[in-house]
């Protein structure tokens, strides 16, 4: 128990160091102090413990720094200097799987990686977006820009005395026209290359890659002092245009191209590959592969107002699509994959119900001939699912084959180019041509044969050339591919009017 006098002496102290804090809380503004102190004053009664009124002078303190805070708050928060924004970059769109499949989603090997590139050229599979030239070496060969000769050429007379003037029917990514123009370096002063593509979306890219080319052949040639295209002088943009010449349109008018600029006859080299690019069959928004969804468009020249294979087929009676795959592509499912893609349902007179991508139109051929091929190999041997599913492929590839040659007209300006020949090349002028179906194939081979009965051509090549070994291992898409080549004779007046 403690006395009375005690307790009052001791409350009487604490509340005169309270008095003596407040006024040091006063003199000094600082406010934190109080949440130090006040576990100490616990023992304060509760009416000896209430706040101090506020005096004029502490109010103002306090009103001062509270301007000044808000006032840095107002300039740091709320209004950051302009060159501390950061954007942060756009992430790429995700894809279905460890590895991309669809042609916009390969983005390392469209930006050039190069280990990428590397690895997809490792597994014997194309980057994307870009193309392999096929028999780049046999081609240059046979069109004589090659430094080497056999005893089938020997006979025939140089023409590498004068300038060259090369046309490239289908510049496509421009695999062959880029070695070309390394070539034609090497070639008379006033050498060129004149290179025709339908394509208007891969024509301006290609373009502008060969240029890049050209500039770089013209540089060394002038730091070189020696006789090719450009050596001398500043490589200029008239020059290269001189030397290099690209061609929105189609092959088929090349006669008329030639007649209107006066190169009419004139042409020492013509190649024609008349396969499709890789970057357009990757490209699953063209609509040429069956192996990735895509729609029914298969348009070489997608500016044109030529329709799509979707309104074909909706035009088409079962006949007339029986009669072109059968023309085009050599369909023995023909009259049965006709009927099954120009289906109709409901009453008699209906519209057909048409497949409208190419993975519906690949799944009802699949679907259609899968029974007629266990019909027709039942009484021979039993297939595997391996052998079925490479024989159905193959079935759906010439059912798109067949749509696409008529989408295009191929053989039309196929044919056009054949009877343009003769008038185009210069005597002893050499024509390769790249053919990769048996349709194509059989055109050139009758009029080069025709040719050389009539005069025209003093040789051509009865046999094929073929892709060696490797080049189909390092680049399967190649398997299928020939080479025809053709040279035209000295004989200026030999009719053409029997080739065709």
């Amino acid at each position: 128990m403690i006395p009375i006098g005690v307790k009052e002496s001791c409350w009487t102290l604490c509340i005169l160091v309270r008095v003596c804090i407040a006024a040091l809380w006063m003199a000094t503004g600082v406010s934190v102090v109080t949440a130090t102190m006040a576990p100490s004053l616990c023992f304060v009664p509760a009416a000896s413990r209430l706040a101090a009124p506020a005096r004029p002078r502490q109010q103002q303190q306090q009103q001062q720094q509270h301007e000044l805070t808000m006032s840095l708050d107002k300039d740091i928060i709320y209004h950051p200097p302009a060159s501390t924004e950061t954007k942060k970059p756009p992430r790429r769109e995700r894809y279905n799987g460890r590895y991309p499949r669809n042609f916009g989603d390969k983005y390392k090997e469209h930006e050039g990686d190069a280990d990428t590139i590397a690895k997809v050229l490792a597994k014997g599979m194309t980057p994307a977006g870009r193309h392999i030239p096929i028999l780049l070496k046999e081609c240059l060969y046979h069109l004589g820009l090659s430094s080497q000769q056999d005893d089938a050429l020997q006979s025939s007379s140089s023409i590498s005395s004068q300038p060259l003037l090369v046309v490239d029917c289908t510049l496509g990514y421009g695999g062959h026209s880029s070695q070309i123009l390394k070539a034609l370096g090497e070639a008379e002063k006033g050498s060129r290359l004149v290179a025709f593509d339908q394509d208007s979306l891969e024509i301006v890219k290609t373009e502008e890659r060969l240029r890049a080319v050209l500039r770089e052949l013209m540089n060394m040639n002038m730091n070189m002092n020696g006789t090719g295209p450009g050596a001398g002088a500043i490589p200029t943009t008239k020059e290269e245009e001189i030397i290099f010449t690209a061609v929105n349109q189609n092959f088929s008018t090349l006669a008329s191209y030639l007649r209107e600029t006066d190169q009419l006859g004139k042409v020492t080299s013509l190649l024609a590959d008349l396969g499709l690019s890789s970057m357009q069959i990757d490209d699953n928004s063209r609509g040429f592969t069956y192996k990735r969804e895509g729609p029914l468009d298969m348009r070489m020249n997608t500016d044109s107002s030529t329709e799509t294979a979707y309104h074909l087929l909706c035009r088409l009676k079962p006949k007339q699509l029986q009669a072109m795959l059968a023309e085009n592509s050599d369909e023995v499912f023909a009259s049965e994959i006709a009927s099954a893609l120009l289906e109709k349902k409901g009453k008699k007179g209906a519209n057909a119900i048409v497949p409208e991508t190419t993975v519906e139109l690949a799944e009802r051929v699949r679907d259609t001939v899968r029974p007629l091929l266990q019909d027709k190999k039942q009484q021979q041997k039993k297939l595997s699912s391996g052998a079925v599913k490479k024989l159905l492929d193959s079935t759906v590839a010439r059912v798109m084959q067949a749509i696409r040659i008529e989408i295009n007209g191929e053989f039309r300006v196929l044919d056009q180019l054949l009877e343009d020949l003769p008038h185009v090349l210069v005597p002893n002028g050499r024509a390769v041509f790249l053919t990769f179906h048996s349709g194509e194939d059989r055109r050139v081979k009758k009029a080069f044969k025709a040719g050389f009965k009539n005069g025209i051509y003093s040789s051509w090549s009865s046999d094929v050339v073929r892709p060696s070994s490797k080049e189909r291992r390092d680049n399967p898409r190649s398997s299928c591919c020939k080479l025809r080549w053709a040279i035209r004779s000295d004989s200026k007046d030999a009719s053409v009017a029997d080739i065709i």
